[in-house]
C-alpha cells in the first residue's frame, strides 16, 4: 500500500468517477484505475462497486476511505512540517474569523497566545456566511471563529462566547424610529443592508430578513455602518461596531414588528473532524476551549 494508491481511491470516491479522479491528481485514468485495484488486491476486497455508471463505496470501502482520508491528512501535516522545517520557517497559525468577531474578546486571547509563541507567523481570514467553513473545506486555515451557521458533522466545534446584535438606523430614516415597533411593511421598500457571502464553493441565503425586501449588498462591515450612518438603509450589525454611534445619536436601535431586532449569536471555534491539527493549532484550540470554560 502507497500514498499514490491512497490518493487515487481517495480521489475516485470525492470525484465520483474514475476520469476525475485522473484530473485531480493530474494522473491517467489507467494509472488510476490501477492504483486502486492493486489496493483491492492487497486486502483481498472489494473498496468499489463498479456495478452502476459511477462507481460507489462498498461497506468495506466506507470504513477503508474514513481511515485513507485521516491518514492523507497526517501525511500533508508531516509534509508540510518538513518543508517548514527544511526552510527554517517559523511555525504558522492561520485562523478564519467570520468578520463579526473581530471584537476584543477574542484578539485579546489570540494575542496572549501569540506573546507565548514569539517566532510564530499569524493568518486571519475574515470571512462572511460560508465563506468561514469553506477556508477549513479548501485547507487554507487551521481553525476558524465563527456562527453556528453550517456546522455539520464535518466539524469539531465549541462555544467559546456570543455577540449581541441590534437593527439600527440614522435617526429620522424612519418617523419615530427609535421610539415605536416599525412595521415590516415600512421597511420592505427599504434598502436592507446586507454583507455579501464571501464563499464560492455553496453561498448561504441569508438569515433574519424581511421576505420581499429591497436587499443592498456590500463587503464589509465598515461600508455597511458607512451606508446606515448616511440614512441610505437599515440593518441588524455586532452591537459593539455600533457602541460609538448609538451612544452619539448618529443611528438608533430599532423595534421591528415580528423580526429578530436583538438578539445574541453563539460563536464556536471550529475545526475539521477529518483533518489532525498542526501542533501550533492543537495549542491555540487546547487554550481557547480551556478559557471559554473558565469564564
Amino acid at each position: 500500500m502507497t500514498n499514490e494508491q491512497l490518493r487515487a481511491f481517495v480521489a475516485v470516491v470525492e470525484q465520483g468517477s474514475f476520469r476525475g479522479a485522473a484530473v485531480q491528481i493530474f494522473k491517467t485514468q489507467s494509472t488510476v484505475s490501477a492504483a486502486v485495484r492493486a489496493l483491492e488486491d492487497e486486502f483481498g476486497l472489494r473498496l468499489l462497486s463498479r456495478d452502476s455508471y459511477r462507481p460507489a463505496l462498498t461497506t468495506e470501502g466506507k470504513a477503508f476511505y474514513r481511515q485513507a482520508k485521516k491518514l492523507l491528512g497526517e501525511v500533508q501535516v508531516l509534509e508540510n512540517l518538513g518543508h517548514h522545517l527544511a526552510r527554517g520557517e517559523a511555525p504558522t497559525l492561520t485562523l478564519s474569523l467570520s468578520a463579526m468577531c473581530a471584537i476584543p474578546l477574542w484578539l485579546d486571547a489570540v494575542r496572549r497566545f501569540c506573546s507565548r509563541s514569539p517566532g510564530m507567523r499569524l493568518n486571519i481570514n475574515t470571512q462572511h456566511l460560508s465563506g468561514v467553513l469553506e477556508q477549513l473545506l479548501r485547507e487554507k486555515a487551521d481553525l476558524a471563529i465563527g456562527p453556528r451557521i453550517g456546522l455539520d458533522e464535518r466539524f469539531d466545534f465549541v462555544g467559546i462566547g456570543d455577540i449581541g446584535m441590534v437593527t439600527v438606523a440614522a435617526p429620522g430614516y424612519l418617523e419615530g424610529g427609535g421610539e415605536r415597533t416599525i412595521g415590516q411593511t415600512e421597511l420592505r421598500n427599504r434598502p436592507h443592508i446586507l454583507i455579501s457571502d464571501s464563499g464560492s464553493l455553496a453561498p448561504f441565503d441569508h438569515v433574519n430578513v424581511i421576505p420581499g425586501g429591497q436587499r443592498w449588498y456590500v463587503g464589509d462591515y465598515q461600508m455597511k455602518k458607512a451606508l446606515m450612518v448616511a440614512g441610505l438603509g437599515w440593518a441588524r450589525i455586532p452591537d459593539h461596531m455600533v457602541d460609538a454611534e448609538l451612544g452619539n445619536g448618529l443611528l438608533v436601535a430599532l423595534e421591528v414588528e415580528n423580526f429578530n431586532s436583538r438578539s445574541r449569536v453563539p460563536i464556536y471555534l471550529i475545526r475539521r473532524r477529518d483533518l489532525p491539527l498542526s501542533e501550533l493549532a492543537q495549542a491555540f484550540w487546547q487554550e481557547m476551549t480551556a478559557e471559554s470554560r473558565s469564564r
